[in-house]
């Protein structure tokens, strides 16, 4: 028992001259515990052996931190540590106001609501209301699980503004809806107003008014004068111009307004007959009508046709050939000229008396007929429509190598297209997808549904996409465009007219190239920022869904919108940018530029893992992906990813 308890005293005399005096600060101060090997505190600090020891340390409104310690060789150490603030809560008070809060320009929450786990630190907060003035201002927010209350007493965005009238009792409008009745004291939000004040046998009163937040204004009195005579006009025959004391004022039948207790001289004239006049007094609240009747004059018509031979009718009386001078009544005449070999041109004509006439016609040859019969919009049985595009088109895609956000994939290269096509107008609808696969769902987005009747098909692949394609040629007898063997697209016939999804190139012509030639670089003009309403893009309304936003656009939209919500393109095609990203048919490759051998009708690589996949989404927010030259890939579906039809003519 001696030995042992002289081996122990020798062991705590080993360790007491062994150990290393340890400081371990923290801030703010914490409760401390330390593991790993023999510890022993002393006062403010520790006696510790050297190697690797593991610090816990716990405070009130903090992070638990646990961190390793490495106590080193030297007699004395210290290791100082700091722990993170909790995040703090918020309540902005917004009494009897239903508020939006904004923090970092992000939707946070709504007033009178706690807003939960803010980051500590300084926050840039607003606070948006219908009705009343943005407000804003720098918080801070002192974080450590603790809540904190803003008050804010919001200023209204409208002003007080009187109105009265004489005779009063009458009508007041503001931007075409009806307020009250006068005298009137009413709230308008600031911005420009159109007013208007009308009673039942009175002018009424118009005018634009600006408003300013807070500046209450005292319209002056608004005398109402009285409503002028009503005078009828007709003429035999009917659209001759009118005059009004030589003021023209629009065409036969015509109700004038005229102020009373005067006389007026009303003239009419037409075109190949002679003018005729009358005069009238007018009655205040008095209605007349007076009847005019023309008197027809001859004029000389010039038929000129290609080819010359052609004969020519008239009212279905043969003439001669076309190429001749014919005086005819003034009224209007049936031309017909026809040759064999040529489509028929069917008219009319008004002689002028006094002014010689030419009418020059060139008949269409029955394959030119054949292009102008072909219809400029179809619909697919599943309810897509498509345009006609009959293109001769040279034009460059890809983008410059100098263009902000320009990627590898880019490179420019010449293309020709010559095929006329048709090309659906707005993306496939998941109403459409499901007339041929009833059960395709198109999902969410935490929580936000892409699953509406008009809101393009997403989630689709491009098999998938090709699929239905075939379906709708299939539906309308048309030969399919893709091969398929064992589930598998295999190849395509570009001779087919059927149903396809439209080549890389034609989508790029479409979006991009504009009737003189130059190219759009984003689906709203040349630059930004974003021109308002252009689109579905990443806006501050998918802030919550995605990394990258226009945080200073809304589009109204958080993910996919219906089809047509925004304008269409100088094509007259609806969301070739934003709303979703489009499947075409090519296979993905790249071109390296090099080559400037001119591709015609180009259809793409004839295989590859991969396909092409053009236009931004809901989910672009970047200046690369909201470019119109901006090429993707994949062969996975996506929640931003879906597709529109196409088709050759012939």
């Amino acid at each position: 028992m001696l030995a042992a308890a002289l081996l122990v005293c020798g062991l705590i005399v080993l360790f007491l001259f062994t150990a290393k005096a340890v400081v371990l600060q923290t801030t703010p101060k914490a409760e401390l515990s330390v593991s790993g090997g023999m510890s022993f505190k002393l006062a403010d600090h520790y006696l510790l052996l050297q190697g690797e020891y593991t610090l816990e340390a716990t405070a009130d409104g903090y992070y638990p931190l646990t961190e390793t310690v490495n106590v080193a060789e030297a007699q004395n150490q210290t290791y100082q540590f700091e722990l993170a603030k909790l995040p703090g809560h918020l309540t902005v008070l917004t009494p009897n106001i239903d508020a939006e809060i904004w923090i970092d320009g992000v939707l946070a929450g709504r007033g009178n609501q706690t807003i939960n786990n803010v980051k500590a630190g300084e926050h840039a907060i607003k606070v948006v209301a219908d009705r009343y003035q943005p407000h804003q201002q720098v918080l801070e927010i002192i974080g450590l699980d603790q809540t904190q209350d803003l008050t804010l007493t919001l200023k209204p965005a409208w002003a007080n503004v009187s109105f009265s009238s004489e005779p009063s009792n009458a009508e007041l409008y503001a931007n075409g809806d009806l307020l009250g009745r006068t005298p009137l004291d009413v709230e308008l939000l600031e911005g420009e107003h159109q007013l208007m004040i009308k009673l039942s046998g009175y002018k009424a009163w118009q005018e634009s008014l600006d408003v300013e937040a807070e500046q209450n204004i005292n319209m002056p009195q608004v005398s109402l004068d009285k409503a002028d005579g009503l005078v009828l006009v007709k003429t035999q025959p009917s659209g001759a111009g009118l005059t009004v004391n030589g003021t023209y004022r629009g065409q036969s039948p015509f109700e004038l307004n005229l102020a009373p207790g005067q006389r007026y001289q009303i003239t009419v004239f037409k075109e190949g007959y002679q003018a005729a006049n009358q005069n009238i007094d007018v009655v205040s609240g008095k209605e007349q009508m007076i009847t005019l009747k023309l008197q027809p004059q001859l004029g000389d018509v010039k038929i000129v046709s290609q080819p010359n031979d052609a004969l020519l009718y008239i009212d279905g009386r043969l003439m001669g050939r076309a190429n001749q001078t014919l005086s005819l009544p003034s009224k209007q005449h049936r031309v017909s000229i026809q040759k064999e070999g040529y489509v028929t041109y069917n008219s009319a004509v008004l002689p002028r008396p006094g002014i010689a006439q030419s009418v020059r016609i060139k008949l269409l040859t029955l394959e030119q007929h054949k292009w102008k019969n072909i219809k400029p919009l179809i619909n697919t049985v599943a309810g897509s429509q498509l345009k006609l595009f009959k293109v001769d088109a040279k034009f460059s895609m890809g983008a410059s190598r100098r263009e902000q956000g320009r990627r590898s994939n880019e490179a420019i290269r010449p293309v020709h297209l010559t095929r006329a096509f048709y090309l659906g107008t707005s993306a496939v609808t998941n109403a459409e997808s499901r007339e041929f696969v009833k059960q395709h769902s198109s999902g969410h987005v935490k929580g936000n549904s892409l699953n509406g009747e008009k809101y393009p098909v997403v989630n689709i692949t491009w098999t998938a996409a090709a699929a239905y394609c075939n379906w709708l040629s299939e539906q309308e007898n048309l030969p399919i465009f893709y091969r398929v063997e064992n589930g598998e697209v295999t190849g395509i016939n570009p001779q087919s007219n059927g149903y396809r999804m439209p080549t890389e190139a034609e989508w790029a012509w479409a979006a991009r190239v504009k009737t003189d030639g130059s190219l759009l670089k984003f689906p709203w003009g040349s630059a930004f920022p974003i021109t308002k309403k252009s689109g579905n893009y990443g806006d501050r309304r998918a802030a919550a869904l995605l990394g990258n936003i226009q945080a200073t656009y809304d589009d109204g939209y958080a993910v996919t919108a219906p089809k047509a919500s925004f304008s269409a393109n100088h094509n007259g095609l609806f969301d070739m940018g934003g709303n979703v990203a489009e499947w075409v048919s090519d296979y993905y490759g790249i071109k390296t530029g090099l080559s400037r051998r001119v591709d015609v009708d180009p259809t793409g690589p004839q295989q590859g893992s991969h396909h092409v996949i053009r236009g931004s989404s809901w989910a672009h927010g970047t200046v690369t992906d909201l470019r119109l030259a901006f090429r993707d890939y994949g062969s996975d579906k996506r929640t931003d990813l879906g597709f529109r039809v196409a088709r050759y003519v012939d």
